[in-house]
Protein backbone atom coordinates (compact mmCIF):
# COMPACT_ATOMS: atom_id res chain seq x y z
CA UNK A 1 0.00 0.00 0.00
CA UNK A 2 1.86 3.14 -0.90
CA UNK A 3 2.08 5.84 1.32
CA UNK A 4 0.18 3.89 4.05
CA UNK A 5 0.45 5.13 7.63
CA UNK A 6 -0.59 1.63 9.20
CA UNK A 7 1.04 0.83 12.28
CA UNK A 8 3.54 3.45 11.84
CA UNK A 9 4.53 4.66 15.20
CA UNK A 10 5.44 8.07 14.23
CA UNK A 11 2.05 8.53 13.20
CA UNK A 12 0.16 7.02 15.84
CA UNK A 13 2.27 9.33 18.09
CA UNK A 14 1.64 11.72 16.26
CA UNK A 15 -0.41 14.85 18.07
CA UNK A 16 -2.38 17.59 16.20
CA UNK A 17 -1.24 21.07 15.71
CA UNK A 18 -2.54 24.04 13.90
CA UNK A 19 -1.46 24.30 10.14
CA UNK A 20 -2.78 26.60 7.08
CA UNK A 21 -4.38 22.73 6.31
CA UNK A 22 -7.03 23.61 9.18
CA UNK A 23 -7.58 27.11 7.35
CA UNK A 24 -8.12 25.46 4.18
CA UNK A 25 -10.50 23.19 6.55
CA UNK A 26 -12.49 25.99 7.92
CA UNK A 27 -13.03 28.07 5.04
CA UNK A 28 -16.21 25.83 3.48
CA UNK A 29 -17.96 26.70 6.93
CA UNK A 30 -18.38 30.20 6.03
CA UNK A 31 -19.74 29.46 2.19
CA UNK A 32 -21.47 26.01 2.23
CA UNK A 33 -23.98 27.15 5.18
CA UNK A 34 -25.86 30.16 2.72
CA UNK A 35 -25.10 27.65 -0.39
CA UNK A 36 -27.69 24.98 1.12
CA UNK A 37 -29.80 27.86 1.96
CA UNK A 38 -30.16 28.82 -1.38
CA UNK A 39 -30.71 25.36 -2.63
CA UNK A 40 -33.51 24.71 -0.43
CA UNK A 41 -34.98 28.31 -1.83
CA UNK A 42 -34.71 27.33 -4.95
CA UNK A 43 -36.43 24.18 -4.12
CA UNK A 44 -39.64 25.75 -2.36
CA UNK A 45 -39.66 28.19 -4.85
CA UNK A 46 -40.96 26.28 -7.04
CA UNK A 47 -42.81 23.80 -5.55
CA UNK A 48 -44.83 26.80 -4.18
CA UNK A 49 -45.00 28.64 -7.12
CA UNK A 50 -48.37 29.40 -9.20
CA UNK A 51 -47.19 30.20 -12.46
CA UNK A 52 -43.70 27.81 -13.02
CA UNK A 53 -41.41 29.23 -15.48
CA UNK A 54 -38.90 26.33 -15.46
CA UNK A 55 -39.54 22.72 -17.18
CA UNK A 56 -40.38 20.25 -14.48
CA UNK A 57 -37.52 17.94 -16.45
CA UNK A 58 -35.09 20.31 -16.15
CA UNK A 59 -35.46 21.22 -12.46
CA UNK A 60 -35.60 17.47 -11.55
CA UNK A 61 -32.35 17.21 -12.48
CA UNK A 62 -31.24 20.49 -10.94
CA UNK A 63 -32.67 19.12 -8.03
CA UNK A 64 -30.57 15.70 -8.34
CA UNK A 65 -27.47 17.89 -8.88
CA UNK A 66 -27.90 19.86 -5.63
CA UNK A 67 -27.81 16.68 -3.75
CA UNK A 68 -25.60 14.99 -5.77
CA UNK A 69 -23.11 18.27 -5.19
CA UNK A 70 -23.86 18.50 -1.66
CA UNK A 71 -22.97 14.63 -1.32
CA UNK A 72 -20.00 14.93 -3.07
CA UNK A 73 -18.81 18.10 -0.78
CA UNK A 74 -19.19 15.89 2.65
CA UNK A 75 -17.76 12.59 1.46
CA UNK A 76 -14.86 14.42 -0.50
CA UNK A 77 -14.34 16.70 2.47
CA UNK A 78 -13.77 13.54 4.84
CA UNK A 79 -11.65 12.00 2.38
CA UNK A 80 -9.44 14.80 2.01
CA UNK A 81 -9.66 17.82 3.45
CA UNK A 82 -10.65 16.86 6.98
CA UNK A 83 -7.93 14.31 7.08
CA UNK A 84 -5.41 16.37 5.69
CA UNK A 85 -5.34 18.82 8.79
CA UNK A 86 -4.02 15.76 10.94
CA UNK A 87 -6.51 15.42 13.23
CA UNK A 88 -8.02 11.88 12.54
CA UNK A 89 -3.78 10.75 12.28
CA UNK A 90 -3.30 8.71 15.17
CA UNK A 91 -6.33 7.09 15.02
CA UNK A 92 -5.80 6.45 11.12
CA UNK A 93 -2.44 4.88 12.23
CA UNK A 94 -3.85 2.64 14.45
CA UNK A 95 -6.49 0.94 12.47
CA UNK A 96 -6.29 -1.26 9.68
CA UNK A 97 -7.21 -1.18 5.96
CA UNK A 98 -11.01 -1.64 5.73
CA UNK A 99 -13.78 -1.25 3.63
CA UNK A 100 -15.46 1.62 5.61
CA UNK A 101 -12.57 3.54 4.32
CA UNK A 102 -12.87 2.61 1.03
CA UNK A 103 -17.13 3.55 0.98
CA UNK A 104 -15.79 6.54 1.81
CA UNK A 105 -13.56 6.48 -1.87
CA UNK A 106 -16.82 5.03 -3.46
CA UNK A 107 -18.42 7.11 -2.56
CA UNK A 108 -16.55 10.62 -3.74
CA UNK A 109 -16.30 9.31 -6.90
CA UNK A 110 -19.70 7.95 -7.46
CA UNK A 111 -21.14 11.33 -6.61
CA UNK A 112 -18.55 13.22 -8.66
CA UNK A 113 -19.50 11.54 -11.67
CA UNK A 114 -22.88 12.09 -11.29
CA UNK A 115 -21.72 15.60 -11.06
CA UNK A 116 -20.54 15.27 -14.62
CA UNK A 117 -23.37 13.93 -15.88
CA UNK A 118 -25.71 16.22 -14.93
CA UNK A 119 -24.81 18.89 -16.94
CA UNK A 120 -25.35 17.50 -20.25
CA UNK A 121 -28.75 15.82 -19.06
CA UNK A 122 -29.92 19.61 -18.65
CA UNK A 123 -28.25 20.73 -21.68
CA UNK A 124 -29.96 17.50 -23.78
CA UNK A 125 -33.43 18.33 -22.24
CA UNK A 126 -33.10 21.76 -22.78
CA UNK A 127 -32.05 21.17 -26.78
CA UNK A 128 -34.89 19.09 -27.22
CA UNK A 129 -37.30 22.25 -25.70
CA UNK A 130 -35.80 24.58 -28.38
CA UNK A 131 -35.89 22.11 -31.09
CA UNK A 132 -38.96 20.55 -30.63
CA UNK A 133 -41.32 23.49 -28.47
CA UNK A 134 -44.55 21.68 -29.42
CA UNK A 135 -44.20 18.19 -28.53
CA UNK A 136 -40.82 18.12 -26.05
CA UNK A 137 -43.51 17.39 -22.87
CA UNK A 138 -44.07 14.30 -24.66
CA UNK A 139 -39.89 13.48 -25.82
CA UNK A 140 -38.67 14.43 -22.28
CA UNK A 141 -40.74 11.88 -20.28
CA UNK A 142 -39.33 9.36 -21.95
CA UNK A 143 -35.68 10.81 -22.17
CA UNK A 144 -36.15 10.32 -18.47
CA UNK A 145 -36.82 7.01 -18.51
CA UNK A 146 -33.57 6.21 -19.99
CA UNK A 147 -31.16 8.80 -18.27
CA UNK A 148 -32.58 8.35 -14.73
CA UNK A 149 -31.73 4.23 -14.80
CA UNK A 150 -27.80 5.64 -16.67
CA UNK A 151 -27.26 7.91 -13.80
CA UNK A 152 -27.20 5.40 -11.71
CA UNK A 153 -25.29 2.53 -13.54
CA UNK A 154 -22.40 4.70 -14.98
CA UNK A 155 -21.23 5.61 -11.71
CA UNK A 156 -21.86 2.25 -10.27
CA UNK A 157 -19.97 0.53 -12.96
CA UNK A 158 -17.37 3.17 -13.00
CA UNK A 159 -16.57 2.34 -9.58
CA UNK A 160 -17.22 -1.78 -9.41
CA UNK A 161 -13.46 -2.66 -9.80
CA UNK A 162 -13.07 -1.41 -6.05
CA UNK A 163 -15.38 -3.96 -4.79
CA UNK A 164 -12.24 -6.23 -3.57
CA UNK A 165 -10.60 -3.17 -2.64
CA UNK A 166 -9.74 -1.91 0.79
CA UNK A 167 -9.33 1.93 1.61
CA UNK A 168 -6.36 2.83 3.88
CA UNK A 169 -4.70 6.11 5.09
CA UNK A 170 -2.00 7.82 3.02
CA UNK A 171 0.59 10.39 3.57
CA UNK A 172 0.08 13.24 2.03
CA UNK A 173 3.71 14.66 0.79
CA UNK A 174 4.71 18.28 0.61
CA UNK A 175 3.42 21.22 0.30
CA UNK A 176 1.52 20.45 3.52
CA UNK A 177 3.25 19.33 6.73
CA UNK A 178 3.73 15.76 8.79
CA UNK A 179 0.70 14.45 10.03
CA UNK A 180 -1.48 15.38 6.82
CA UNK A 181 -3.55 12.27 5.07
CA UNK A 182 -5.71 11.46 2.52
CA UNK A 183 -7.86 8.13 1.89
CA UNK A 184 -7.15 5.82 -0.96
CA UNK A 185 -7.24 2.73 -1.89
CA UNK A 186 -5.40 -1.13 -2.61
CA UNK A 187 -6.58 -3.67 -4.56
CA UNK A 188 -9.46 -3.70 -7.06
CA UNK A 189 -9.39 -5.50 -9.98
CA UNK A 190 -6.11 -6.25 -12.22
CA UNK A 191 -5.17 -3.05 -14.79
CA UNK A 192 -8.05 -1.61 -13.42
CA UNK A 193 -7.24 2.47 -12.12
CA UNK A 194 -9.42 5.04 -11.08
CA UNK A 195 -7.70 8.15 -12.47
CA UNK A 196 -7.76 6.59 -16.15
CA UNK A 197 -11.36 5.86 -15.76
CA UNK A 198 -12.22 9.73 -14.14
CA UNK A 199 -10.37 11.18 -16.94
CA UNK A 200 -12.39 9.50 -19.87
CA UNK A 201 -15.13 10.34 -18.06
CA UNK A 202 -14.46 14.22 -17.72
CA UNK A 203 -13.59 14.13 -21.69
CA UNK A 204 -17.02 12.63 -22.78
CA UNK A 205 -18.92 14.79 -20.74
CA UNK A 206 -17.19 17.68 -21.41
CA UNK A 207 -17.61 17.01 -25.11
CA UNK A 208 -21.33 16.18 -24.51
CA UNK A 209 -22.49 18.90 -23.11
CA UNK A 210 -20.42 21.34 -25.05
CA UNK A 211 -22.08 19.58 -28.05
CA UNK A 212 -25.61 20.56 -26.52
CA UNK A 213 -24.48 23.92 -25.53
CA UNK A 214 -23.42 24.66 -28.98
CA UNK A 215 -26.50 23.41 -30.40
CA UNK A 216 -28.93 25.80 -28.59
CA UNK A 217 -26.61 28.73 -29.57
CA UNK A 218 -26.86 28.25 -33.16
CA UNK A 219 -30.67 27.89 -32.12
CA UNK A 220 -31.02 30.66 -29.94
CA UNK A 221 -29.07 33.20 -32.13
CA UNK A 222 -31.19 31.80 -35.45
CA UNK A 223 -34.01 33.22 -33.11
CA UNK A 224 -32.60 36.45 -32.65
CA UNK A 225 -31.69 37.48 -36.53
CA UNK A 226 -35.13 35.86 -37.78
CA UNK A 227 -36.21 39.83 -39.02
CA UNK A 228 -39.72 38.24 -38.49
CA UNK A 229 -39.76 38.08 -34.87
CA UNK A 230 -40.57 41.19 -33.00
CA UNK A 231 -37.80 42.89 -30.95
CA UNK A 232 -39.53 41.98 -27.72
CA UNK A 233 -38.30 38.34 -28.52
CA UNK A 234 -35.30 39.12 -29.61
CA UNK A 235 -34.68 40.41 -26.51
CA UNK A 236 -35.82 37.49 -24.42
CA UNK A 237 -33.33 35.29 -26.97
CA UNK A 238 -30.42 37.39 -26.02
CA UNK A 239 -30.98 37.15 -22.52
CA UNK A 240 -31.43 33.60 -23.24
CA UNK A 241 -27.83 33.24 -24.44
CA UNK A 242 -26.26 35.67 -21.77
CA UNK A 243 -27.93 33.48 -19.12
CA UNK A 244 -26.36 30.27 -21.08
CA UNK A 245 -22.72 31.46 -21.33
CA UNK A 246 -22.56 32.02 -17.49
CA UNK A 247 -24.11 28.65 -17.17
CA UNK A 248 -22.11 26.94 -19.16
CA UNK A 249 -18.50 28.72 -17.46
CA UNK A 250 -19.82 27.78 -14.27
CA UNK A 251 -20.74 23.82 -15.42
CA UNK A 252 -17.35 23.81 -17.54
CA UNK A 253 -15.52 24.43 -14.00
CA UNK A 254 -16.16 20.39 -12.58
CA UNK A 255 -14.80 19.33 -16.08
CA UNK A 256 -11.28 21.29 -16.10
CA UNK A 257 -10.88 21.06 -12.77
CA UNK A 258 -11.11 17.15 -12.61
CA UNK A 259 -9.27 16.90 -15.95
CA UNK A 260 -6.87 18.87 -14.84
CA UNK A 261 -6.25 16.81 -11.97
CA UNK A 262 -6.39 13.57 -13.57
CA UNK A 263 -3.47 14.64 -16.13
CA UNK A 264 -1.04 16.07 -13.77
CA UNK A 265 -1.28 12.84 -11.42
CA UNK A 266 -1.15 10.53 -14.32
CA UNK A 267 1.86 12.73 -16.03
CA UNK A 268 3.49 14.17 -12.82
CA UNK A 269 2.81 11.76 -9.72
CA UNK A 270 5.32 13.38 -7.87
CA UNK A 271 3.24 16.62 -8.29
CA UNK A 272 -0.19 15.04 -7.22
CA UNK A 273 -0.40 16.02 -3.51
CA UNK A 274 -0.28 19.94 -4.70
CA UNK A 275 -3.86 19.27 -6.46
CA UNK A 276 -5.03 16.61 -4.28
CA UNK A 277 -5.59 19.41 -1.75
CA UNK A 278 -6.59 22.14 -3.75
CA UNK A 279 -8.49 20.19 -6.19
CA UNK A 280 -11.72 20.11 -3.66
CA UNK A 281 -11.42 24.19 -3.88
CA UNK A 282 -12.08 24.28 -7.53
CA UNK A 283 -15.29 21.47 -6.48
CA UNK A 284 -16.55 23.94 -4.08
CA UNK A 285 -16.73 26.36 -6.51
CA UNK A 286 -18.86 24.42 -8.67
CA UNK A 287 -21.20 23.61 -6.12
CA UNK A 288 -21.85 27.09 -5.04
CA UNK A 289 -22.10 28.74 -8.44
CA UNK A 290 -25.07 26.89 -9.84
CA UNK A 291 -27.39 27.34 -7.80
CA UNK A 292 -26.08 31.26 -6.97
CA UNK A 293 -26.63 31.83 -10.68
CA UNK A 294 -30.25 30.08 -10.77
CA UNK A 295 -31.27 31.88 -7.97
CA UNK A 296 -29.92 35.92 -9.15
CA UNK A 297 -30.72 35.25 -13.14
CA UNK A 298 -33.48 32.85 -13.64
CA UNK A 299 -36.99 34.78 -14.10
CA UNK A 300 -38.58 32.46 -11.54
CA UNK A 301 -36.70 33.93 -9.07
CA UNK A 302 -36.52 37.03 -10.54
CA UNK A 303 -40.16 37.72 -10.14
CA UNK A 304 -40.13 36.80 -6.69
CA UNK A 305 -37.66 39.38 -5.94
CA UNK A 306 -38.83 42.23 -8.80
CA UNK A 307 -42.72 41.11 -9.23
CA UNK A 308 -41.96 40.75 -12.97
CA UNK A 309 -42.73 37.87 -14.95
CA UNK A 310 -43.56 38.18 -18.16
CA UNK A 311 -44.94 35.09 -20.56
CA UNK A 312 -44.06 34.49 -24.22
CA UNK A 313 -46.42 34.22 -26.61
CA UNK A 314 -44.78 32.29 -29.08
CA UNK A 315 -43.41 28.45 -29.05
CA UNK A 316 -40.25 28.79 -29.53
CA UNK A 317 -39.68 31.63 -26.83
CA UNK A 318 -42.07 30.16 -24.80
CA UNK A 319 -39.49 27.27 -25.03
CA UNK A 320 -37.00 29.70 -23.99
CA UNK A 321 -38.78 30.41 -20.54
CA UNK A 322 -38.54 26.65 -19.74
CA UNK A 323 -34.87 26.10 -20.19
Amino acid sequence: MQGSIHGLQEYKNFHYYFTFSTVIAAIPLSYMPPTIFVMFKIVLTYWKSKNVSMDRHIFTFISINFFCSLSFFFSDYFRITLPATGIFTSWCASVRPNHFFKLIFISTYIFNYCILMLPFYISLIRVVILLRPRDYDIICPKLMFILIPLLIIIPLGCTAFLIPAVGYCRILNYPLKFGAIAIYYSGGWPGWRNSYIHLMMSIIMCFLTLLCTALMFFKLRATSLNSNISMKTKKSSSKAERSLTITIIAAMIPFSNNTAWAIVYLSFPKYGDYFTFTRPIGNDIETCVTPWILYLTHPMFMSEKKNANSTSTISVINAQTQI
